[in-house]
């Protein structure tokens, strides 16, 4: 919801991750931040479930977050059998690594 909310695009689910994007399909201006202030709320939401949780005797997550900009490809990819929205280049790659830092 804050992805969206935000103007970005919901991409797919990895495991436990999101991926995200913003500036496409719909270009945007200042998608950088967007991108930034939907990790800003998104770390600020977290607070407000780990409270809950405690309560309820949840343990609490971790969340980090990667975020680049970059010229990548966007589009559909895929074959025959399977085509998929997304993009791929280096400056994707660069943000999955980041999220990975600890």
């Amino acid at each position: 919801e804050i992805i969206i909310n935000s103007k970005g695009t919901l991409d797919k689910f990895i495991g436990d991750c999101i991926m995200a994007l913003w500036n496409a399909p719909q270009r945007l201006r200042a998608h950088e931040r967007a991108a930034v202030g939907a990790s800003l709320d998104m770390q600020a939401r977290l607070v407000e479930l780990h409270h809950i949780w405690a309560l309820e005797g949840i343990p609490s997550i971790r969340f980090r977050v990667g975020i680049n900009t970059d010229a990548v490809l966007v589009g559909n990819f895929g074959c025959e059998y399977r085509i998929s929205y997304t993009v791929l280049g280096d400056g994707v790659n660069l943000a999955s690594r980041l999220e990975a830092a600890d």
